[in-house]
């Protein structure tokens, strides 16, 4: 009897103690379930999160933005409008107050004008020839070559001049010939309007990219 006593004791005891680790096992085994669990979850939001799909739709507004051409708006001083350009050069070495005027082909029609300007003018009531401001648009879109689309959008300025496209830092960036005909225009004149003129009518004849709309 006595030995029987130990021995269920002693198994009381085993059981207890088994019961115990298991127990501890148990509590280990589901704390690390919990944490890999925690962890998955926290790494799943970096990988299906769209900040790069947003960034890279933004990405695609600007340069859409950055390449779209818009027509430029001038104003040119309009002294008659031909069929041939014989006869607008005709007409231009009949009048001696022409002489800086430009002859400009706009779908096989030939305007001479005088001028070109940005803003808003007026006629002078001291015209010698019926005259009028003429509005029109010139867009670029069709031009490959970045340095003409420079050159165009410069002529948006008001003032031009010599010292002014001298002055100008990345010359790389316009025609290479520009210098020279800023520098041939200006032993004859000084006024921006013509500058402008003289310079648009040298790269629409080189240019066929450029139009020109009314």
């Amino acid at each position: 009897m006595p030995i029987r006593r130990r021995n269920s004791r002693n198994k009381v005891i085993l059981a207890g103690i088994q019961g115990l680790v298991i127990g501890i096992v148990g509590v280990l085994l589901f704390g690390f379930i919990l944490s890999l669990s925690n962890e998955k979850k926290v790494a799943d939001p970096e990988q299906v999160s769209t900040p790069p799909v947003a960034e890279e739709k933004i990405g695609e507004i600007d340069k859409i933005e950055v390449s779209a051409d818009v027509a430029l708006p001038f104003k040119a001083k309009q002294y008659g409008m031909f069929t041939t350009k014989d006869s607008a050069f005709d007409f231009i070495s009949e009048q001696p107050s022409l002489q800086k005027a430009s002859i400009v082909n706009v779908n096989d029609q030939y305007y001479v004008w005088s001028k070109l300007f940005v803003n808003e003018v007026s006629v002078s009531e001291n015209e010698s020839l019926p005259t009028f401001i003429k509005p029109l648009s010139i867009s670029t879109k069709g031009c490959e070559d970045p340095k003409t689309k420079n050159i165009i959008n410069l002529l948006q300025e008001d003032k031009l001049s010599k010292n002014y496209f001298d002055a100008l830092e990345k010359k790389e960036e316009y025609p290479d010939d520009l210098v020279g005909i800023v520098a041939a225009i200006s032993t004859f004149t000084d006024d921006s309007a013509v500058i402008r003129l003289l310079i648009l009518t040298h790269y629409l004849e080189q240019n066929d990219c450029l139009k020109l709309s009314f």
